[in-house]
């Protein structure tokens, strides 16, 4: 089990099991970023399921809200969604937006890599 599979399983216990409210929204999917089918399950969370989803990483997690698809979105193959960082688990003070297509992973590391 690698250090991200052991930080993904310890951020959804955290969110599951937590008193306090650590800013994930209900029925929130945690998804190790170094996975070969992480843009898979990203984007099937995101554009077939509309679910909020966490990509998890070594620093820091990137936290995905999806906006409901409209027809358009639909035809280009693309979901619009709400982006959060969460270095080191600190909720951010901003989110930003962005437009991703069938491979949401490797495009946010491009992003973020910018």
């Amino acid at each position: 089990m690698s250090t991200i599979d052991k930080k993904t399983d310890e951020l959804f216990m955290a969110a599951t099991q937590s008193d306090d409210s650590l800013g994930y929204p209900d029925d929130v999917e945690f998804v190790p970023g170094d996975k070969d089918w992480a843009d898979e399950v990203v984007w099937r969370s995101l554009a077939e399921e509309c679910r909020a989803t966490v990509i998890v990483d070594e620093d820091i997690e990137l936290m995905l809200i999806p906006f409901p698809r409209s027809i358009v979105d639909r035809l280009r193959g693309c979901v619009r969604v709400r982006v959060t960082h969460r270095p080191h688990g600190h909720i951010a003070a901003f989110a930003t937006s962005s437009t991703l297509g069938r491979h949401p992973v490797r495009e946010m590391r491009a992003l973020a890599h910018a």
